[in-house]
């Protein structure tokens, strides 16, 4: 009879854990494997696309040499701080490049940046690096225009 009961309340537990464990919100689809989030920068390059604003993607840093749209007059750096070194990935000696897509308003600020590659332990500091980064306004046939971007930023383990 023990034996009985004991397996009763195992089989018991067993069901209600299955019964909440699914899913009984309709409205969650499932997420593929080759399905991202969004960051901050796809998400606000979404919104201007819809309410029909005019975004450029454009060369933002070194520049030389590279292919412009034309009419588009690239902006040029004016500040451009270098990220700090996290003292947590100094201490693993983590080095490598951290590309940053970053959108430029019109008055040449940043507005959103976000790492799309690189080491995780150095990407926040390259993301705020970016934010502080201003630029010359980048104008497109007179008119200043958002410009989308990637900052590359290089930390080297010493």
């Amino acid at each position: 009879m023990r034996k009985l009961f004991l397996l009763a309340s195992i089989l018991i537990c067993f069901m209600s854990v299955n019964v909440f464990a699914q899913d009984t919100s309709p409205a969650q689809k499932p997420a593929t494997e080759t399905e991202q989030p969004k960051n901050a920068v796809d998400r606000l390059l979404d919104e201007a696309r819809e309410r029909g604003e005019t975004i450029m993607g454009a060369c933002i840093v070194d520049c030389d040499g590279a292919p412009t749209p034309q009419g588009v007059v690239n902006g040029r750096a004016l500040e451009l701080p270098k990220p700090a070194y996290p003292p947590i990935a100094r201490a693993i000696q983590a080095s490598g490049s951290v590309e940053v897509k970053v959108i430029i308003d019109l008055d040449g600020t940043v507005i959103a940046a976000a790492a799309i590659s690189g080491h995780p332990l150095l990407q926040a500091a390259a993301v705020g690096a970016a934010r502080d980064a201003r630029f010359v306004p980048a104008k497109l046939n007179g008119e200043p225009v958002k410009v989308v971007g990637v900052i590359v930023y290089n930390f080297v383990a010493l």
